[in-house]
């Protein structure tokens, strides 16, 4: 497999499945595992500004920040065994993995993201898209899946008009505010997992549904999918300065290269620069360009930030999202189960992310 060589993770990310914090040992047999919830990013400026100082004109720049952390934060390529690979010659480290969406066929890639994450978990946070969202039974997939260990859902057609694909889809809702919305923003609240949204046109009706989704759920964090899509700065700018619980989806591939788009990579920077926090990047899988395109972009739209910037956009404000949230129940008990099966006697603190690399660790020695 043709992926780059690890890049140092977040300081939190250190503590991995080989080396999990050991706070002793209870009496008995009893395993504990306690909740971490704490989130340091890592020290790169001085990297970006050694990169950017020391610039090879002549290299394209996927590999002039190669040694940069790059997260794609929505990909469809969970049906693509060699995703990893993909995506990872460009340099781009973990992709938010899933594939088909807001439709039953998307429950069978929503398993195939799970098993690249089992095989790959440096390199993937799963996501899943399969559960309608007008029935009861969308509820409880969404619940399993969240104390699975799943890290994000989505990307789920919360509207759509236009779209040649998402407007077709069986389980496509009316609006971001419809069915049993509400009732999956609270898990996502519960549970502190952000839910990406498809949601076109990006303007009128759609926006404002969205928007008393945000007001009424201020606990949940919803990624308006692709947002600058069809899309002008003015209008995210006037989500962002109201709602403090969006975030922007940079899908950079459309605005740089898809002839349709009106605007320029430039004419986003200002508001990127005003809200360092809210912005994430994505490839959306290339959708209507090449790979090399999509990921090109990325790195494009990077360069034009300042490195403080740089760095939250390109993996530090997603990280944040994953890193805060708390094992679940189910993690805890198969944790327990596991451990204890092995004869373990320790208290471990952990996230979820950790507490599912464990889980996959212990599996493999039982």
């Amino acid at each position: 497999m043709n992926v780059p060589q690890q890049k140092r993770h977040v300081v939190l990310s250190v503590i991995t499945v080989g080396m999990l914090l050991f706070t002793g040992c209870t009496s008995g047999n009893s395993v504990t595992v306690e909740p971490m919830s704490e989130y340091t990013p890592k020290p790169d400026l001085e990297l970006i500004q050694s990169i950017r100082k020391n610039k090879d004109a002549s290299k394209e720049l996927y590999e002039v920040y190669r040694d940069l952390t790059l997260i794609d934060i929505h990909n469809h390529d969970a049906g693509y065994p060699a995703a990893v690979s993909k995506w990872g010659q460009y340099g781009i480290d973990r992709i938010v993995l899933f594939g088909d969406i807001s439709e039953p066929s998307a429950q069978a890639t929503d398993q195939l993201a799970w098993d690249q994450y089992r095989k790959e978990p440096a390199h993937v946070y799963p996501s899943f898209a399969g559960f309608p969202i007008y029935e009861e039974e969308g509820l409880s997939i969404v619940k399993d899946k969240l104390e699975q260990g799943y890290l994000n859902i989505g990307e789920i057609a919360a509207a759509s008009t236009y779209s040649p694909v998402v407007s077709k889809v069986e389980w496509k809702a009316k609006h971001p505010n419809d069915g049993y919305f509400p009732q999956i923003y609270g898990l996502a609240a519960k549970y502190r997992v952000p839910i990406l949204l498809h949601i076109d046109p990006p303007n009128g009706p759609p926006i404002s549904d969205l928007e008393k989704a945000l007001e009424q759920h201020p606990d949940t964090i919803i990624i308006f999918g692709h947002a600058n899509a069809y899309n002008d700065p003015s209008h995210i700018k006037n989500l962002l300065a109201k709602h403090p619980n969006v975030y922007i989806d940079f899908f950079a591939g459309f605005t740089a290269y898809n002839p349709e788009s009106t605007n320029k990579l430039q004419d986003f920077i200002p508001l990127m620069e005003e809200y360092p926090d809210r912005f994430m990047l994505s490839t959306d899988s290339g959708y209507g360009l090449t790979t090399e395109q999509a990921a090109k972009a990325l790195y494009e739209t990077i360069d034009l930030l300042t490195p403080e910037t740089a760095l939250k956009i390109a993996s530090q404000n997603y990280e944040r999202l994953i890193e805060l949230q708390p094992p679940t129940d189910t993690q805890i008990k198969r944790i327990t189960a596991l451990s204890a099966k092995l004869g373990k006697k320790e208290t471990y603190r952990l996230n979820k992310r950790m507490a599912n690399e464990l889980i996959f660790k212990l599996e493999s020695k039982s």
